[in-house]
């Protein structure tokens, strides 16, 4: 469901021609509910539009096709969420041992 609006929200436009932050607030707005129809993009303040710039100045996602861009990225935040997650429990934990 995240990836086709992802895709949806891309393909309505020449989304090649993007900037990586504007490909990264596109598929954020599309990821947190906002249609493809409105044009809703992500606060620019989002931390995680940081998480799929790194990404994709990293790759070459010019050449990927839409659908297969918006599964990269709906990958690259849930492996950054699960992380995040996981480093906010290691961090519980050291903070119980100090008690």
């Amino acid at each position: 469901m995240r990836v086709r609006a992802v895709d949806e929200s891309l393909n309505p436009y020449a989304w090649r021609r993007f900037t990586p932050e504007m490909v990264s607030r596109r598929a954020l707005a599309a990821i947190d509910g906002h249609g493809a129809a409105d044009g809703a993009l992500a606060a620019r303040h989002d931390e995680r539009i940081g998480i799929l710039v790194e990404f994709l100045t990293r790759c070459r996602w010019r050449s990927l096709t839409a659908d297969a861009l918006s599964r990269q990225l709906v990958t690259v935040l849930d492996a950054w969420r699960h992380e995040s997650q996981w480093l906010e429990v290691e961090l519980r934990r050291l903070l119980d041992d100090d008690s």
